[in-house]
């Protein structure tokens, strides 16, 4: 009984606290409610477009999509005799949309997280067309959740750059295909960190 009154009396004494210094972060961020954003980034192995709405000044919604793709060919010789010609591609499209939440940090500095929900699919195909042909292709998707830790410096009232860390965890599902008519399905689960990736973000 003691402990519930002493805490409910702590909580009278420091909300007013509580409230000065939150009035206090918010007024260090530049943003406002209502607000659009526009958001650019990439890493060293995607690249992301994205929209951000603000429903207040250090709260906002963010929905984006990240991209990832590649090919490559590989040709070998013996001198003029062709050993092997093999190939691979990849790409991969990741559907983004999560509660953003930023505290200011100075004047023009703002860090930021964000949680939510991810949604993708992905494709791969690989082979060889010399001496035989062979390969296979897979197709899957993937749903799960992430976190995002990040930080942005504001250039101008309209214009930020930053970078951002993110972990990701998903429940992935495949179907492969190869050449001759070999037909297997994988499901994983699987816990990532995603990487740096570094942007660009332009406020209207």
């Amino acid at each position: 009984m003691f402990a519930s009154r002493f805490a409910i009396c702590c909580a009278f004494v420091l909300s007013p606290m509580l409230a000065t210094a939150q009035d206090t972060a918010s007024d260090s961020i530049p943003f406002r409610r209502h607000q659009w954003a526009a958001q650019f980034a990439g890493g060293t192995t995607f690249a992301s477009l994205g929209a951000l709405r603000f429903t207040a000044p250090d709260r906002a919604w963010l929905l984006d999509f990240r991209f990832t793709g590649g090919h490559a060919h590989d040709t070998r010789y013996a001198g003029d005799t062709l050993l092997s010609d093999g190939f691979s591609s990849n790409a991969s499209v990741d559907t983004r949309i999560g509660r953003r939440f930023y505290q200011g940090r100075g004047k023009s500095v703002v860090s930021f997280q964000t949680v939510g929900a991810l949604g993708g699919y992905t494709h791969n195909c690989g082979g060889t067309t010399a001496p035989i042909a062979a390969g296979g292709c897979s197709n899957g998707w993937r749903a799960g959740v992430f976190g995002e830790l990040g930080a942005a410096y504001l250039i101008t009232r309209r214009f930020s750059i930053g970078g951002a860390a993110t972990l990701a965890f998903t429940y992935q599902k495949t179907k492969i295909t190869g050449s001759s008519g070999l037909v297997g399905r994988d499901w994983a689960y699987q816990g990532s960190v995603q990487g740096l990736s570094f942007g660009a973000t332009v406020y209207f």
